[in-house]
């Protein structure tokens, strides 16, 4: 789908960018750079290291949680990898990111295979030998994480806290529901123990490269499309189709070089691959402490001036890429 008031604009930030540094001064780094995109940019989006060899940086969820609270406009959409968490505390982290977003809040699901894995599975070692390390089945485990995940947002439906003085009763037991998830490498009973968040569900999101399995980024609500060796135009209809009742939005990833090319050939970079059929695009930075000044200062306001991207958006997270509000399948279903 494209949005209707032009293309939407994210930074691409990875987390394990200052794991180098000790860690109050990375705390002070991502404060400080988020503030700068607060009003320039709709969203950004902050990958998590998890298990990386080199350094992990901070736990990309629990950062977000911090920048929310401090932050004004800016959409908040921090990693997990999936693989390698527990998917209820998952869930209950990003409900709560939500609310301290006020309906900012995505998730973006980082799912891992390869040496990734292998690495992750080094770390947090043998868990009774789950997560498997064969590629059909922690790519079902992400899939079967994102169900878990929807469930628990849907676990509380609206109006399930009451506050009833009278009968002394907070909650209505009536709303509340197990989930009652049984997949072959876990099982998650619910419900959750956060309420259902401000969007309902906040925004699940998951990237696509070249030669991938697309069932993960099938189950998203926004897919971010590396460029590289892909037709966009052709992996949008590919993935549409897949389950057509998902409305998704589409972002095209554009990589900012560590020596940035020049603003009129990211410009005529943009503009082609709007005719794709994007809703927007995330503009990803390596190195903020250096790109983030041109970012901000030269590529973003040409790209307004010549209409290749909308003013930024405000309100849930949801809107601002035009997917429609989130039904409960518990309240849908009585």
């Amino acid at each position: 789908m494209t949005h209707p008031n032009g293309l939407r604009v994210g930074i691409g930030l990875d987390v394990a960018a200052q794991s180098r540094n000790p860690r109050d001064a990375q705390k002070k780094f991502w404060r400080a750079l988020v503030a700068r995109f607060d009003t320039v940019v709709d969203f950004v989006t902050l990958e998590d290291g998890f298990a990386r060899p080199d350094g992990d940086g901070l736990d990309a969820v629990l950062l977000a949680n911090w920048l929310a609270a401090s932050s004004g406009n800016i959409g908040i959409i921090p990693g997990a990898a999936v693989n390698f968490l527990e998917p209820f505390h998952v869930s209950t982290a990003i409900a709560t990111l939500d609310f301290v977003s006020e309906g900012r809040a995505g998730f973006l699901v980082q799912h891992y295979d390869g040496s990734r894995a292998v690495h992750a599975r080094q770390a947090i070692g043998a868990l009774n030998g789950f997560p498997a390390v064969e590629s059909s089945a922690l790519r079902q485990d992400a899939l079967d994480v994102v169900d878990v995940v929807r469930g628990l947002w849907d676990s509380w439906e609206d109006g399930a806290v009451i506050r009833d003085k009278e009968s002394q009763r907070f909650l209505d037991g009536s709303k509340l529901h197990y989930i009652n998830f049984k997949g072959s490498g876990f099982q998650v009973l619910g419900p959750s123990i956060t309420p259902r968040p401000p969007q309902g569900q906040p925004v699940v999101a998951a990237a696509y490269r070249h030669g991938e399995d697309s069932s993960v980024a099938s189950a998203a609500d926004i897919v971010f499309l590396h460029p590289d060796r892909l037709d966009i135009a052709d992996v949008i209809r590919t993935i549409g189709t897949a389950d057509k009742n998902r409305v998704r939005a589409f972002v095209a990833d554009v990589i900012i070089d560590a020596a940035p090319k020049s603003v009129d050939d990211y410009v005529a970079q943009i503009g082609e691959l709007a005719t794709s059929g994007i809703a927007g695009i995330r503009l990803v930075l390596n190195d903020p402490a250096v790109q983030a000044a041109y970012v901000i200062d030269e590529l973003i306001p040409a790209l307004r001036a010549r209409s290749s991207v909308g003013p930024v958006a405000t309100g849930p997270l949801r809107g601002r890429f035009g997917l429609p509000a989130a039904g409960n399948r518990y309240t849908n279903a009585a």
